[in-house]
């Protein structure tokens, strides 16, 4: 395993078979923290929705409304069903940690993240590699959860104006607001 760092952020990296290749545990968290970040930069000035969400992600807009269940379930996202529908945070973008989002649509659970299996009870290495390297696994954990407890969405979004200000949305969806002037 290793960590990458991408804005003080430590993301589990595991090597696949083919060398030089990596995949990540899940895109659902960051399909959940950028719905979040959009939300939170979008509303309550516009009207968001699971379609302006797809949009900007580039996922399935039923995707995106079973991830905004999951984020309602667990008390980030309020959503609004009907023609007039959309969602907002449930809490403001300061109160909402990475590691909030990353517990709403994944397991914290080192078993389940580092897909830990059990060893042959024939040989001593097998039979006692588990116990051993588990607490390893789970200091991981505990290192990513800390990270992720450091930056907010408000954090994200701060980082967000300048891009949006020098981009102003080009490639984004029509319903992003004009922040130049702000």
């Amino acid at each position: 395993m290793i960590f990458q760092n991408k804005s003080a952020i430590l993301i589990p990296i595991f090597m696949s078979e083919k060398k030089g290749s990596s995949m990540r545990v899940s895109k659902r968290f960051p399909l959940a923290v950028h719905a979040l970040l959009f939300v939170a930069v979008l509303s309550p000035k516009k009207r968001v929705t699971s379609t302006l969400v797809a949009e900007s992600t580039g996922a399935n807009a039923v995707t995106v409304r079973n991830l905004f269940l999951e984020l309602s379930d667990s008390g980030l996202l309020i959503a609004t069903a009907g023609k007039n529908g959309g969602v907002h945070l449930a809490r403001e973008p300061k109160d909402i940690t990475l590691w909030d989002i990353y517990q709403a649509v994944e397991t914290p659970d080192a078993d389940e993240i580092f897909k830990m299996y059990e060893g042959s009870d024939t040989c001593p290495v097998g039979k006692n590699f588990y116990q051993i390297l588990y607490p390893h696994m789970e200091a991981a954990v505990n290192a990513m959860k800390a990270s992720l407890e450091q930056v907010t969405l408000e954090t994200l979004k701060e980082e967000l104006q300048p891009l949006l200000r020098e981009l102003h949305a080009e490639k984004c969806p029509s319903a992003l607001p004009d922040t130049t002037s702000e």
